[in-house]
């Protein structure tokens, strides 16, 4: 089973604890991603706000962006899913997207038609409970993000998305002098704090200037004061990644 799961990119894709299916769930799950899997450059558009959707995400490598936009053009991401991520876009309207779906990263995703992912979620129990855990991740990381975005201040909104960015996509989690990478411009940082660039650009400068953390080389993240940074973003860091770490 497990030659089957490295042949879908799940193993790497998802956390140990979320791989503990039954066999039956697993050969069924590997069939899904074999048939749906595909790969696709950063920067595609896989689907716009108001398009026809029937597919549910499942995310295999690689960073994926959904975001809302404007008449304006402004934008707001509203999350990003990382490798075991899942993501389905449909809107109360049935078939419709309700978010706009984007790469960030080059990644593979098996875009898996809605009724078959539900229909194996009913099949499954254990395979129902892993979609509702991550969902329920996705929504208490959101929760967390949108209340600093609305009440806090800059400082506090972008410590806060850099922490959870770094818990999600590291295996060692947020350590003090480590170094992790967000594949990210400013611009795209600030569409998921709500924030200008030029105000990302300034807030990270008055962060560096305090010693909290700096940034290199295109967003390389250095930690250099975890117990500051954590107190501006106002979290305990254990109980965050409980919250936002899905582990069945």
């Amino acid at each position: 089973m497990l030659e089957r799961l490295e042949e879908t990119g799940l193993s790497e894709a998802m956390l140990p604890d979320q791989l503990h299916l039954p066999e039956e769930a697993q050969t069924l799950l590997c069939k899904l991603i074999h048939a749906h899997k595909r790969s696709y450059p950063a920067g595609t558009l896989l689907k716009l706000e108001g398009d026809d959707t029937g597919s549910v995400f499942l995310v295999l490598s690689g960073w994926l962006l959904a975001s809302k936009t404007l008449a304006d053009g402004q934008r707001q991401i509203v999350d990003i899913i990382l490798s075991g991520g899942i993501l389905e876009p449909t809107s109360a309207t049935p078939g419709v997207s309700a978010l706009e779906v984007e790469t960030l990263t080059d990644m593979t995703v098996a875009a898996i038609p809605r009724s078959r992912w539900h229909d194996a979620c009913g099949q499954f129990r254990d395979l129902a409970e892993l979609d509702h855990q991550i969902s329920d991740a996705a929504m208490s990381r959101m929760a967390e993000r949108m209340t600093r975005l609305g009440k806090a201040a800059a400082e506090t909104v972008i410590t806060y998305a850099l922490c959870e960015l770094c818990l999600r996509s590291t295996a060692h989690g947020l350590v003090e002098g480590m170094t992790f990478h967000i594949p990210m411009t400013q611009q795209q940082l600030g569409d998921f704090c709500g924030l200008s660039a030029v105000h990302i650009c300034r807030t990270l400068r008055r962060l560096e200037r305090n010693e909290v953390l700096s940034v290199t080389d295109h967003m390389d993240i250095v930690v250099h004061d975890l117990a500051t940074m954590a107190a501006i973003a106002e979290i305990d860091i254990d109980t965050l990644r409980q919250e936002i770490i899905p582990v069945a």
